[in-house]
């Protein structure tokens, strides 16, 4: 098959997913996991070979980069205590954990084999469990934990996965220089990080390109930070967060609505074709990886697969309320609260260990030989056990999380946020006062003017007054109106387009026109 035929038919394996999932209401992550694992034993797929070397470089940079545009600075910060312990303690003491596992468990394994599996799994990936966490009563500080950890554990598990392969490579390991080696790995892929998205924020601010440019920038940016960092023997992962925490917190000073719009379209694409081809490519895979497990049959390779999941959520398990223990101890004496208020946090939280598409990557990625030229031990049982880790934390404990959840009873949950009414509220007054500013300072009058100053006064006011039945009632009936009157100008719109009565630019103008005023209407109702 030709390649591009290949990359085709993985597109519409991905496509046809996204598509199943949207029909049954199923979280993506897990039904790709699942999709993968099925996709690998259909007869007369293609084997698809790739070249391990550029697997990280083509899918960690823009997924890492999202990840982090979209990551709210203002939780980071504050609960980078819990997510530190969890992104370097936890990461560190499931590398181990595994890596000894392993060597026990597994024949041939060495530590340092064992260490590469466990820096392969020992980072949890977020994505899933947030977005089932969205319709469920969670508190908000056990999500942006877990968003934080998800973001930064991934660069403690890469600098393990490096300083595994050096050490498989060379035979030697000392503990004071991977810890040096680890420092200077972190420090300088967190200062390459800066100086990229300092200079793209420049650029961004000052270069005055065209929305479709500063979309291509934005893609530009995510693999110069991580080539960059690589290039200087520096972690790439944490150059790429950096960079993308940045400009995620900056990015309101700098885009216009158009590129923002035309960069979160073009993300959100990207994002999950990655997403999705890597799950299929690791499912296309496994045959490969159990026919070549000599000695060794597919219920015993799932045994092993099943015994290291289960170590990395006990480890979970153990390292959570461990270090909630002491955390609650120490602050109790130095008068500070908890970071969490019940053991339900913490049960929650330890509950939620989904592996994901970084190790994905990073078994991937491992090469078929060491730098010193010898086979790398162990790289196809690697790859097996990687997907058996991800299918049951994925699948097994992503599927009853709801369940968990609500179990736990956490109730309505408060916040410090503002509610959407009161925002809009606000926004709407400042506008109001803005228009009332204009209009004074340069005595404008006429029926416009004063329509407009209506228009947003009537809003203050519905706003400011709480809903009745009838307020209600009315609000439903203009959402009604006001959406068939949108889609009666998109079919004349259409008809005058299949006429060929209008051009083509001002037809997609116009067009886009009326899904932004169809979105409003749908996110207008609070």
């Amino acid at each position: 098959m030709h390649p591009l035929e290949t990359v085709l038919l993985l597109l519409i394996f991905v496509i046809g997913l996204a598509l199943i999932a949207q029909r049954l209401n199923l979280v993506f992550p897990i039904l790709l996991t699942v999709g993968g694992l099925v996709i690998g034993f259909i007869p007369g797929l293609p084997n698809v070979g790739l070249d391990s070397s550029v697997v990280l470089l083509v899918f960690l940079p823009p997924i890492l980069y999202s990840a982090a545009w979209y990551t709210n600075w203002s939780d980071f910060r504050r609960n980078l205590e819990p997510v530190v312990v969890l992104a370097l303690g936890l990461v560190l003491a499931t590398s181990i954990g595994i890596a000894y596992v392993a060597t026990w468990l597994i024949p041939g394994f060495t530590l340092a084999t064992g260490l590469l599996l466990g820096a392969i799994v020992s980072p949890s990936d977020a994505v899933a469990a947030t977005a089932i966490m969205k319709t469920l009563a969670v508190p908000r500080k056990i999500v942006a934990i877990l968003e934080g950890e998800s973001l930064v554990n991934d660069a403690t598990a890469l600098v393990l996965f490096q300083l595994a392969l050096a050490t498989m490579s060379s035979g030697h390991f000392s503990l004071t220089d991977s810890l040096l080696e680890f420092v200077q790995l972190a420090l300088g892929g967190v200062c390459s990080g800066l100086v990229i998205g300092y200079l793209s924020f420049w650029l961004h601010k000052y270069g005055r390109l065209e929305p479709a440019l500063e979309t291509v920038l934005t893609f530009v940016t995510a693999y110069s930070a991580y080539i960059a960092a690589e290039h200087l023997h520096l972690s790439g992962v944490l150059s790429v967060v950096t960079a993308g925490l940045l400009l995620g917190h900056k990015q309101s000073r700098v885009h216009s609505p158009t590129t923002r719009m035309q960069a979160v379209a073009v993300w959100d694409f990207v994002v999950v074709l990655l997403n999705g081809l890597i799950f299929i490519l690791i499912g296309l895979q496994l045959p490969h990886v159990v026919d070549s497990s000599k000695g060794q049959s597919l219920g015993q390779l799932a045994w092993f697969g099943l015994l290291i999941s289960l170590t990395a959520v006990a480890i979970r398990f153990v390292g959570i309320f461990g270090a909630d223990t002491v955390s609650t101890l120490i602050r109790k004496k130095v008068h500070l609260p908890p970071v969490f208020p019940s053991y339900k946090h913490t049960t929650l939280l330890a509950y939620i260990s989904m592996r994901g598409i970084v190790s994905l990557a990073a078994a991937l990625s491992i090469p078929e030989r060491l730098p010193n030229g010898l086979p790398c031990p162990g790289r196809n049982l690697i790859l097996f056990i990687t997907f058996c880790v991800i299918l049951f934390t994925l699948v097994g404990q992503g599927s009853l999380l709801p369940i968990v959840i609500r179990a736990l009873h956490f109730g309505q949950q408060s916040t410090d946020y503002l509610s959407r009414r009161e925002i809009r509220k606000r926004l709407s007054q400042k506008a109001l006062a803005v228009i009332h500013r204009v209009v004074n300072k340069e005595g404008l009058a006429g029926d416009t003017v004063q329509e407009i100053i209506d228009r947003h006064q009537e809003r203050v006011d519905e706003l400011d007054r709480v809903d009745s039945e009838k307020t209600l009632s009315q609000h439903q009936l203009s959402q009604k109106l006001t959406l068939s009157s949108i889609q009666a100008q998109r079919s004349e719109l259409l008809n005058l387009r299949d006429a060929q009565l209008i051009d083509v630019e001002l037809f997609h103008e116009l067009e886009n026109e009326l899904d932004r005023e169809e979105i409003q209407l749908q996110t207008s109702d609070g």
